[in-house]
C-alpha cells in the first residue's frame, strides 16, 4: 500500500507520477498527493479493542497452563477415604 493518495480519485486507479520539481502527483487528475500517515487514531482504537477482547482469554490460557504444571497430589487410598470415595471405584495398579 502506498504512503500517498489523491484524495479525489478512486484508490483502485490512482495512478503516481512525479513533476519536473519532484513533487508527486496523481496520473488522472494531475493534483498532488497527500501523505498518509502510518499509524492513524482508528488503528490504535483497533488494536486496543482487539486486545481488550483478547486479553481474557490470554490470561485464561496462562492460568490453565500454571494448573498443568503443579504436582498433583498421589493417588492412594488414605486420600480417597478422606475425600469420600469409596474404595472399589479406585484402581489399584
Amino acid at each position: 500500500m502506498s504512503r500517498y493518495y489523491c484524495p479525489f480519485c478512486s484508490s483502485s486507479y490512482q495512478i503516481h507520477k512525479t513533476r519536473s520539481d519532484g513533487v508527486l502527483i496523481c496520473g488522472q487528475c494531475e493534483d498532488p498527493l497527500i501523505k498518509r500517515p502510518f499509524i492513524t487514531l482508528k488503528t490504535i482504537f483497533g488494536f486496543v479493542a482487539a486486545f481488550a477482547f483478547l486479553a481474557p482469554l490470554l490470561i485464561m490460557i496462562v492460568i490453565v497452563l500454571n494448573d498443568f504444571r503443579r504436582e498433583k497430589p498421589p493417588n492412594n487410598s488414605e486420600l480417597a477415604v478422606l475425600l469420600g470415595i469409596p474404595k472399589e471405584w479406585i484402581t489399584h495398579i
